[in-house]
């Protein structure tokens, strides 16, 4: 069985890479399997535009075949006749108590489509937590077709993707495939019954960046903050914005370049200190890791931190959370975590003074900021794809072997 060819179907609830995050995770997964031979096709309900409010339900693609940067793409279609099962679905999943009942209406809306998109294949992998309820369809087609379904549930163990409706999904899982052993302990402390198998994250061997364009292109000439990550609550931008007022108030010459999209629960800051940029190129994105002294994302929770590892590409030092996540992941040295960790709980307090006073002594110490990026580099080596790959596909076998 090891080294053979793999049909292998990646379910995803949208499929936009260019929007970061658990999309990009996708296409360089899809991509590195297809690098090792082999056959890779994603399942998904878009991938020429990003679902807004009720679009996960009746937005349907127009062409049956569809290429994403090189990814062949197969849309999940959902039946117009189904429509007031799905407005009932609509409202039910806005519901925690009814949002099992939306789960069962969307599998039934989804079976046959779902059973047909799914076909052919040897394996389905799932990549997500129960959003967007496409996982029940990958479910029901992997039960159907009578092959492995793998869940890669992605989640923030305390903070999301540990609902009711999460397990519910994780349950139907032939294999959970985790980024850290803190989210294996987590999952099997939830008797999660099937096997969990850590594969980690991969990062991209990239240091091509070009510092000098991005900030002659900005006009930056002193020192920068580099903040990468929806501009949300839960990704730490107020904190960071908080926290960086007090530094440019002792050093107008710094400057923090927030990159990202808005989200609606946080309002997006004016600040004379303050580049604001949205969606970004992977050119520019990198072009800004090469650019900033160092990058700075107090999350209040991780699932894996894949910004930080690219960050160290670059031997840039990197600001988080003092997250058992980040601990396990990054260790000792090699990155800047802060805040006192809750008690049974996957956070950490940290106020804006603490942050603070860490950005300046990044900003003014230059060598024990060397230091750090230094050490994130050499973590980062752990985590390349060509390294990482090697976990799923093995992870596949073993899943193939027992099914």
């Amino acid at each position: 069985m090891p080294g053979k060819p793999l049909k292998i179907a990646i379910s995803i609830w949208s499929f936009t890479p260019g929007t970061g995050g658990l999309q990009a995770h996708t296409e360089n997964l899809c991509k590195n399997l297809m690098m090792r031979g082999h056959e890779v096709t994603v399942i998904t309900r878009s991938a020429t535009r990003i679902p807004k409010g009720a679009d996960y339900l009746f937005f349907n693609e127009p062409e049956d075949h569809i290429r994403v940067n090189q990814v062949h793409v197969r849309p999940l279609r959902l039946s117009h006749s189904w429509a007031p099962v799905l407005w009932a679905t609509l409202k039910f999943a806005a519901r925690p108590r009814l949002a099992s009942l939306a789960a069962q209406l969307y599998e039934t809306a989804a079976a046959r489509p779902a059973r047909s998109a799914f076909a052919g294949f040897d394996l389905i992998h799932h990549v997500g937590h129960a959003t967007a309820l496409a996982g029940f369809a990958a479910a029901h087609a992997a039960a159907g077709n009578r092959i492995p379904f793998l869940v890669q549930p992605t989640a923030h163990p305390l903070n999301f993707g540990d609902s009711d409706l999460d397990f519910r999904l994780y349950h139907r899982a032939d294999r959970l495939l985790v980024h850290t052993q803190y989210e294996r302990e987590y999952f099997s402390n939830k008797r999660i019954r099937c096997p969990i198998d850590v594969v980690y994250n991969g990062i991209e061997d990239r240091s091509d960046g070009v510092g000098d364009r991005f900030r002659q292109k900005h006009g930056i000439k002193g020192p920068m903050i580099l903040y990468i990550g929806r501009k949300a609550i839960d990704k730490g931008y107020p904190l960071a914005v908080t926290a960086f007022e007090r530094v440019y108030a002792q050093n107008p010459s710094v400057m923090m370049v927030c990159m990202g999209p808005a989200s609606l629960d946080a309002e997006r800051k004016a600040h004379p200190g303050i580049l604001d940029l949205d969606y970004a190129t992977e050119e520019e994105k990198h072009d800004a890791l090469a650019a900033c002294n160092f990058l700075c994302v107090p999350s209040e929770g991780e699932s894996f931190g894949l910004v930080y590892m690219e960050a160290g590409r670059y031997r840039k030092a990197v600001i988080g959370r003092n997250l058992p996540v980040l601990k396990e992941l990054l260790g000792e040295g090699a990155a800047v975590l802060l805040g006192r960790p809750v008690p049974k709980a996957n956070k950490a307090e940290l106020p804006p003074e603490e942050l603070a006073a860490e950005m300046t002594k990044l900003v003014d110490q230059p060598a024990y900021c060397q230091k750090i990026g230094d050490a994130c580099h050499e973590v980062s080596n752990s985590y390349l794809w060509p390294t990482v790959v090697k976990n799923f596909e093995n992870v596949y076998y073993k899943a193939l072997k027992v099914s």
